[in-house]
C-alpha cells in the first residue's frame, strides 16, 4: 500500500470508531438524549467512555500523522511507507485494546504508532 492509502484508511478507521462510539452511546442512553443538547446526561458506561477517549486519542494521532503523510506524499518519499504502515496497523489494534481495557499492551501499541510517525519523520528530514 502507499502512504496515501494508509492516510485514507486511517481516516476511514477513525470514522468507523466514531460509529462504534455512536452505537455504544445509543445502547446506553437511547436515541432521544443523544439528539438533544446532552446537558443532563449520566456518566457514560466504561465502554462508552473508553471509546470516547480512544476517539480523542485517534484525533490527536491523526493530527501528527496526516501532515507528515502529506509531506511524504508531496516529496514522493516512498521510503516512509513502512512508518505509515506501522502507524496504521498500530491504530487498528489500539481501539479494541482500549475498549477492552487492556492497559500495558494498549500503551505499547500506542507507542508503536508514534514510532511509525517518527520513522516517517526521519525518512523526510534529509529531503527538506
Amino acid at each position: 500500500m502507499t502512504i496515501a492509502t494508509y492516510l485514507l484508511y486511517s481516516v476511514l478507521l477513525y470514522i468507523a470508531w466514531i460509529a462504534v462510539q455512536a452505537v455504544l452511546s445509543v445502547t446506553q442512553y437511547g436515541i432521544g438524549p443523544l439528539v438533544g443538547a446532552r446537558d443532563d446526561m449520566a456518566e457514560p458506561l466504561p465502554q462508552v467512555g473508553r471509546m470516547r477517549r480512544a476517539n480523542q486519542n485517534m484525533l490527536e494521532a491523526l493530527g501528527m500523522f496526516a501532515p507528515v503523510a502529506l509531506l511524504a506524499i508531496h516529496l514522493d518519499a516512498t521510503s516512509a511507507t513502512l512508518g505509515a504502515a506501522l502507524f496504521f496497523w498500530a491504530r487498528v489494534a489500539f481501539a479494541p485494546l482500549y475498549l477492552l481495557g487492556v492497559p500495558w499492551l494498549r500503551t505499547l501499541v500506542w507507542l508503536a504508532g508514534v514510532v511509525g510517525i517518527l520513522m516517517m519523520i526521519f525518512k523526510l528530514l534529509p529531503l527538506i
